[in-house]
């Protein structure tokens, strides 16, 4: 089926928002000069300038739940939750994965679904044309993830999930809009940064700015996602400052 798979932006239309929904979640914009854009809904009120992550993953749902067989071509995959229910259409756009087992390696698109109790059985519809490729037994085991652009929120220092992009203009809480992922985007700075250096999303080792970017230092034990190059000043605490986002489109 054909689609169009770049949606172009004017330049101000990235900085679109509101309460109806107008683009799938993460589909992929671009303004004339390189750009992009995904989009995403938000959890919670955010200023400009932010680094956004995904929602935190849920443990009693995100890996090792229980799975019955589901054959080659089946349109749905049934597994037992956690001690956490799922409301109508949580995990819509989201993703099914079969973590361990027979059928493993495998990831799917998950559709529209009602609630399911605590500790009830979720029969995961599957969106993919052609259904399962591999047949998943009752030793597989499989997880949930949302959308990773679906509930968006502020990128805490303690790490809970992956930069999905940076806001380009305050959002309300449960507003739809686009976050940024490549090109230039002033961003909120957390210490001293320098033209021309990486920079990485903020983390928990000094003081805590939530969404903030900071110097890329290759002395730590674990580097932290990359975001991008300081481009134009030199930024302390709390300032903003022009980078070239360097996430992938």
């Amino acid at each position: 089926m054909a689609y169009d798979r770049i949606v172009a932006l004017d330049y101000g239309e990235e900085k679109r928002s509101g309460t109806a929904q107008e683009h799938d979640f993460g589909e992929l914009g671009m303004t004339k000069d390189g750009r992009s854009y995904r989009y995403i809904f938000m959890d919670g009120a955010v200023t400009a300038g932010k680094l956004l992550q995904t929602a935190a993953n849920i443990a009693e749902h995100d890996m090792d739940l229980v799975t019955a067989a589901a054959a080659i071509g089946a349109t749905s995959i049934s597994v037992t939750l956690g001690a956490n229910d799922i409301a109508v259409d949580e995990y819509k756009d989201g993703f099914l994965y079969v973590n361990d087992g027979a059928g493993e390696g495998q990831l799917f698109k998950i559709g529209p679904h009602a609630a399911v109790a605590s500790g009830g059985a979720f029969a995961v519809p599957i969106r993919d044309e052609g259904g399962v490729r591999t047949a998943v037994t009752a030793s597989s085991l499989c997880g949930l993830m949302k959308n990773p652009y679906k509930d968006a929120i502020v990128a805490p220092t303690t790490f809970t999930g992956h930069i999905v992009g940076a806001t380009t203009r305050d959002m309300t809480d449960n507003y739809y809009g686009w976050a940024q992922r490549s090109g230039l985007a002033a961003l909120l700075a957390k210490g001293t940064i320098v033209i021309g250096g990486e920079l990485q999303r903020g983390n928990a080792t000094t003081t805590d700015i939530a969404g903030a970017v900071e110097a890329v230092s290759y002395a730590a034990t674990v580097e932290d996602e990359i975001v991008g190059v300081a481009t134009l000043i030199i930024a302390v605490d709390t300032d903003y400052t022009l980078a070239n986002m360097t996430l992938a489109p």
